[in-house]
């Protein structure tokens, strides 16, 4: 699925060019977050050739967010040049490569936890006390399945556990999809306030103004009076 939204996005952005053209930035990415929202809730509870169509929502969605942000942030602050698209962009890769991805870990860790507790209050079992272990992560203490527990379970309870970790995992795109969600309702206020004041417009730097009168002429130089 990683590689299929790659390429996916690959494509997606040879061909969006006219796209962006005719729709105001802030448009598209109101568009693009409500598609990979719409995306993630699908696939937390796809199957089959639906999580090919649900993948492809998403990849879809975001295709648009990483260029088209750094467009708008070379528009509205061209002052702040190289720098300020690589701080934006830096920020971004912080987010999705390790803020992102450990909070997402979290989320499904704490899903099969409470997929656990939850069948065994249903049936009477105590698989998260045995399967269970304490951990500490960047966002505080958390339990997750020890992996030495569950290679020494029982053939039975490791199909069970497989199962209820597969729905957990899924399970825990849905709370990721409140992102994009977030995400378009912050550029749904962006595209309010623009219009509030005019409309969307690039802003431009105006050049330095030319000196008033005619412009002197200049003095000739010593060789050519001699």
């Amino acid at each position: 699925m990683l590689v299929y939204t790659s390429a996916v996005m690959f494509v997606v952005r040879l061909y969006a060019g006219p796209l962006l053209h005719a729709v105001k930035p802030l448009g598209v990415l109101a568009v693009a977050s409500g598609l990979a929202a719409a995306g993630l809730f699908w696939l937390a509870g796809a199957s089959g050739l639906a999580l090919l169509a649900a993948a492809t929502l998403y990849a879809v969605g975001k295709s648009f967010f990483w260029g088209t942000s750094l467009a708008i942030a070379s528009e509205q602050f061209p002052r702040g040049g190289a720098v300020t698209l690589n701080v934006m962009a830096g920020a971004g890769m912080l987010a999705a490569g390790i803020v992102g991805t450990v909070m997402l870990g979290s989320l499904q860790d704490s899903a099969v936890s409470r997929g656990l507790a939850q069948h065994d209050a249903a049936n009477n079992t105590q698989l998260a006390e045995t399967y269970l272990s304490e951990r500490t992560g960047m966002f505080g203490d958390y339990t997750a399945l020890d992996p030495n527990a569950v290679a020494a379970a029982p053939q039975e309870d490791q199909a069970l556990i497989s199962d209820i970790t597969t729905r957990g995992k899924k399970g825990a795109l849905r709370e990721v999809a409140l992102v994009p969600v977030f995400m378009l309702v912050c550029y749904l206020g962006l595209i309010l306030w623009f219009r509030s004041r005019g409309g969307y417009r690039p802003v431009t730097i105006d050049p330095a103004p030319a000196p008033a009168g005619p412009v002197p002429s200049p003095a000739p130089s010593s060789q050519s009076a001699t």
